[in-house]
């Protein structure tokens, strides 16, 4: 007998702490959703921001990953090394963590990324 194969849909794994900020991940969240790409969220603990994205990137079958914690949001890509990512800014800062959020969906669509400024 044959068994289903269980396939997720193409998404930007967001993977986060269970301090994060649920502001941070409004804004995160509301970046991508500018671009029109889908993610999908999840808690992980005792893993730092930089450590969830790049599960997160590993997981994801677009390579895109982010990762929030209390005070970091990080976007990694698969192909990059673990201890380099995209692009790491204070969770805090809620323009540049929107910006990053619409630079994952943009990364997945071959767009010039947004500057963080």
């Amino acid at each position: 007998m044959a068994m289903p194969i269980e396939m997720t849909k193409p998404n930007v794994r967001v993977l986060m702490s269970p301090d994060a900020s649920p502001a941070a991940l409004r804004q995160l969240t509301y970046g991508m959703e500018e671009e029109g790409i889908p993610w999908e969220e999840g808690t992980r603990e005792g893993m730092d921001a930089l450590a969830l994205s790049w599960e997160a990137a590993q997981a994801s079958r677009l390579e895109v990953g982010l990762g929030l914690d209390r005070q970091f949001v990080v976007l990694h890509y698969s192909k990059l090394q673990q201890d380099q990512p995209l692009y790491r800014v204070p969770a805090r800062q809620a323009d540049q963590v929107r910006a990053i959020g619409a630079n994952a969906a943009r990364l997945v669509k071959k767009l010039p990324l947004k500057p963080l400024d």
